[in-house]
């Protein structure tokens, strides 16, 4: 990715900004597991190749905390995002009706059930679910934005902006954990839909039309893709939501034992011990061009093991008490969608996923914050 290309700019850029030596936590924590996997044997090449790799990870990562922790005009950037994203997606809809060769530009196809290939939107990126995934920050600034700011004008028009492209893409995990996200934040913040009559009607008008079209669509289009779908998941028959859930997990645990269940198999070894594993356990998954664990914290666990797990979740959990991310609620709505989102898909070396983490644990829109003055959100 460019984000991999471009780490020497943004190793010099950190170097030029004093904060070097940040560098080092990291390192701290993945080298003693380096060094286990490294006794009880490994891959050279691959693993010299995906420490580099995870190492550019982390260097993107800390200058994207540089970035969005220092930059004054972030609210800026939201907006031209917003504008931008939803320009593409209106040049993309025509395409979707046009000969594969063209429509493959903007759109992505694969199986998601046993029966019915889906096309989703997926703009540029290499899939739907990662389109819908950058989005996340963005969307759920605008979503708080309208609902709390009541000089905010054409709210009805940012909305269509933000919630059309997820929509089109319908990544059924984004907008799950998006879900589960609301519906957390809604129980524990009741008492806001007194104080904030937009955030109400906002919210009212979004359970009623997500009712609405629930009960349409079952009734009058029993047939159509998003109804087989949703149906194959609580049949257990949907590929996409099992490989991602209770099957990553499975594949993780038995990639992990070929090595050692509590370190893991170290860095790059995953894809060399999956194959014999598949078709071993899963052959009724075909043959695969590409084979890896899709879920973060899955795959946490075949490269690191239990101890890995355990360590990932420790710092989640320093974090969110150390920067605080109960005090402002956009910071804990995208804290509890993507620790939700990592049990549910992505993978580790993911940036997006971990510029999600970064807007969790960083008050850059103080706006939000829990104890701020109704007459100060603006």
């Amino acid at each position: 990715m460019y984000t991999n290309i471009l780490t020497p700019f943004f190793l010099f850029w950190i170097w030029k900004k004093g904060f070097l030596r940040a560098l080092i936590y990291p390192l701290l924590i993945v080298l003693p597991f380096s060094i286990i996997h490294y006794c009880m044997g490994v891959d050279l090449k691959t693993f010299a190749i995906s420490h580099a790799l995870f190492a550019s990870t982390i260097i993107f990562v800390l200058a994207a905390y540089l970035y969005i922790s220092r930059y004054a005009s972030l609210k800026e950037v939201m907006r031209k995002i917003l504008i931008v994203n939803f320009i593409l997606v209106l040049i993309a809809i025509p395409f979707y009706f046009m000969d594969y060769k063209y429509q493959k530009i903007f759109w992505y196809t694969n199986l998601f059930t046993t029966q019915n290939p889906f096309t989703r939107l997926s703009l540029f990126t290499f899939e739907a679910s990662y389109y819908s995934l950058l989005l996340i920050p963005v969307a759920y600034y605008f979503l708080f934005e309208a609902g709390f700011n009541k000089q905010l004008k054409q709210k009805g028009l940012i909305l269509v902006m933000v919630l059309l492209p997820f929509l089109l893409s319908l990544s059924f995990g984004v907008l799950g954990g998006t879900l589960i996200a609301a519906a957390i934040m809604f129980w524990f913040n009741r008492h806001l839909f007194v104080r904030y009559r937009t955030l109400f009607n906002m919210m009212s008008v979004c359970i009623v039309l997500t009712v609405l079209t629930g009960l349409v669509l079952f009734i009058f289009f029993p047939t159509s893709l998003p109804v087989v779908r949703i149906t194959n998941i609580f049949m257990g028959y949907d590929t996409s939501s099992r490989g991602r859930t209770i099957e990553a997990f499975e594949i993780a645990w038995l990639v992990a034992k070929t090595k050692s269940i509590w370190f893991g198999c170290g860095l790059g070894q995953a894809k060399l011990l999956l194959p014999a594993i598949m078709h071993k356990h899963f052959a009724y998954w075909g043959q695969l061009d590409v084979y890896r664990v899709p879920n973060t914290m899955a795959e946490t666990l075949a490269i690191f093991g239990i101890f890995g797990v355990i360590v990932r979740l420790a710092v989640i959990a320093y974090l969110f008490v150390k920067t605080g991310v109960n005090k402002n609620y956009l910071q804990l709505s995208l804290f509890l969608f993507i620790f939700i989102y990592q049990f549910t898909g992505s993978y580790i070396t993911n940036v997006v996923e971990y510029v999600i983490w970064i807007f969790a644990f960083t008050t850059v829109f103080p706006e939000f914050n829990v104890n701020r003055p109704v007459t100060d959100r603006k």
